[in-house]
Order: structure tokens, then C-alpha cells, then sequence
């Protein structure tokens, strides 16, 4: 079975590597052209900036890599993200000490994966409906919990953690560097993260080869909702406070880097968290070159969604390609 499997991950795995040394370039290029263009671009202070504005799409985008792969989507997470925020920061004001505060968060988190795949399988729809509901459904609560307010006065020395910048770089980056690290190992070396491709390439062909297709999906939506919830956490480190106007759009941001590093959008079984890693510096450098510009930040929407669009066709094109043509 494994010898099989292996052979299709090393097939479906081939498919992005044209899209991923095209968005090396893009990304040297544009990053070169800035640079030259804009002073103080290149400096290592700002490109760390760069990097922590987008800690949090990162972290949601390394679970949504899994959930493309698989064949599904998750929107429920620009619903979980601020709902983890807002309950973190509730418990923390009450008196709650955060590593439990973390872990009940984290939990509940889970929880909405869970319900995610059970309506999902229930349902027999794509998981596009589902998620959605969930997160138009979390955005109510959050606007009901908060009154519309921000969830403020953290205890002190959650605040003075979150500010503190060991070897250099604050504990949410240092956070997000643990997550990238653990998923690269886990969808390079372990088996179980590895039946992604499979199952999203063929789940009937799966299944007959003794993998329970549905226990896997269950796994793939609770771990995005988790790690939705890590990024609600990181959004407290962040901003130290929490609001329900977090996560506005953040899902659209993170499904655009997920496509732009070569997760099909169209077909299940294909994408890595590589690709994804380089989509999310593209588009986080594309941000940083608006906001050195002086470039007005209305126009990012409409940069988002041509790059969107972009990456699924400019995909799509190249995978048919190499499929001979066939769509």
C-alpha cells in the first residue's frame, strides 16, 4: 500500500514545483524592486515588521493547506480566530492564568472543527457551506459577547510576556517559527499528515486501501480550527487586547497564499507547506510595499482578490499542462 502511496505523493507533489520557482522569482523581483525603490525597504527591522503583520494568516494558513489539500475549505476560521481572542482575553481579565486560559480556548477551538466535519458528513455538502455558516454564525456571537467593545487591561504580566523580544524576535513569532517547523516535519516525514495527498487525490482509492478517509477529515478540520485558535491567542500577544473586528478578510488572505504557493484550489492532493510558507512572504511583502508606499490601504482588497484569481487560474493552467492538456 505505502510503496503505492508513496509514488502518488511524489507524483501530486511534482505538479507545483513550476509555480513554486515562478513565485521565487516574483518574490526576488519584487522584493529587488522595492528595495531599490523605496528606502529603508530592505532593512532587516522592516522585514521583520512584514513578517509579524502577517503571524497570524501564517499560523491559520499552515491548517487551510491541509483542508485545500484534502479537498474542502475552511472559512470558519475569520470566525474562531477573533472568538478565541475575545474568550482569551474574558478569561485572562477574570482572573483565569493564561496557560489555562490557552488550553480551554484551544479546546473550544477544536470543538468547532469537529462540528465543521460532523455537519459536513451529515449534511452531505461542501465543506464551503458549512464553514461559512460557522463563521457567520461565530461573528454574531463575538459582536454579542463584546457589544461591539474592545476587550482590554490584560494582566500585567501577560503584557510584559507578550512585549518581551528573547534572541531578538517576540514569543508570537517564535511561536509561529515552532508551528512552521512542526507542520514541514510532520507533512515531509510522518505518514499520517502525509495521507493528505491521498485522500485528496483520490478518496475512493483511499479508502479501499485501508484508509478511513472520514476519521482523517475530521482530523484536517479540527486541526485548522486549533490553529485558528492559536492565532486568536497571538492576536492578544499582538495587540494585547481583543476585538470582533479581528479576522475581517483574514480568510480570504490566507486561502490567496495558500493558492499562490501552489495548493490547488480545483483539485485535491496537491500543495505543500513550503509553497504556502512562500505565499504567505509574497503577499506579505506585497502589504509591506503598500503601507512603504504611502499607497492607499483601500486598494489592497482589489490586490487581494486579482492575485486570488491569479493564482488559480496561473495553477490550474500549469497543472493541466502536465496533465497533457487535460482539465
Amino acid at each position: 500500500m505505502w510503496n503505492n502511496t508513496g509514488h502518488f505523493f511524489r507524483k501530486q507533489l511534482g505538479k507545483v514545483d513550476i509555480q513554486i520557482y515562478v513565485l521565487i522569482g516574483m518574490t526576488l523581483a519584487l522584493y529587488i524592486t522595492m528595495s531599490l525603490t523605496v528606502r529603508h525597504f530592505s532593512d532587516l527591522a522592516n522585514l521583520r515588521i512584514m513578517i509579524s503583520n502577517f503571524i497570524l494568516e501564517g499560523i491559520m494558513a499552515l491548517g487551510m493547506t491541509l483542508v485545500i489539500i484534502s479537498g474542502g475549505i475552511d472559512l470558519s476560521i475569520a470566525g474562531i480566530m477573533p472568538f478565541s481572542a475575545i474568550i482569551f482575553a474574558l478569561m485572562m481579565v477574570r482572573g483565569v492564568p493564561a496557560i489555562p486560559a490557552a488550553l480551554v480556548v484551544l479546546a473550544v477551538s477544536g470543538v468547532f472543527g469537529f462540528i465543521n466535519n460532523y455537519l459536513r458528513k451529515l449534511l452531505n455538502v461542501h465543506s464551503f457551506v458549512v464553514t461559512m455558516a460557522m463563521m457567520l454564525t461565530l461573528r454574531g456571537i463575538n459582536l454579542v459577547i463584546t457589544g461591539g467593545k474592545v476587550v482590554s487591561s490584560l494582566p500585567r504580566l501577560f503584557v510584559d510576556f507578550s512585549r518581551s523580544t528573547p534572541l531578538g524576535l517576540k514569543p508570537a513569532l517564535w511561536i509561529f517559527f515552532g508551528f512552521v517547523v512542526f507542520y514541514c516535519l510532520m507533512m515531509t516525514k510522518n505518514r499520517y499528515f502525509r495521507q493528505v495527498y491521498f485522500v485528496g487525490g483520490n478518496p475512493l482509492a483511499a479508502q479501499l486501501s485501508g484508509i478511513n478517509t472520514e476519521s482523517f477529515l475530521r482530523f484536517v478540520y479540527i486541526q485548522s480550527a486549533v490553529l485558528a485558535g492559536v492565532a486568536g491567542i497571538l492576536a492578544c500577544m499582538t495587540y494585547n487586547s481583543a476585538n470582533a473586528s479581528f479576522g475581517i478578510n483574514v480568510e480570504v488572505r490566507v486561502i490567496t497564499a495558500v493558492a499562490i504557493g501552489g495548493t490547488s484550489m480545483v483539485r485535491g492532493g496537491i500543495g505543500t507547506i513550503g509553497g504556502t510558507l512562500l505565499g504567505i512572504l509574497f503577499v506579505a511583502i506585497i502589504f509591506g510595499a503598500f503601507i512603504m508606499s504611502g499607497i492607499s490601504t483601500y486598494y489592497q482588497d482589489v490586490v487581494t482578490g486579482t492575485l486570488l484569481i491569479f493564482a488559480v487560474v496561473f495553477s490550474e493552467r500549469l497543472k493541466s499542462l502536465h496533465l497533457g492538456g487535460k482539465l
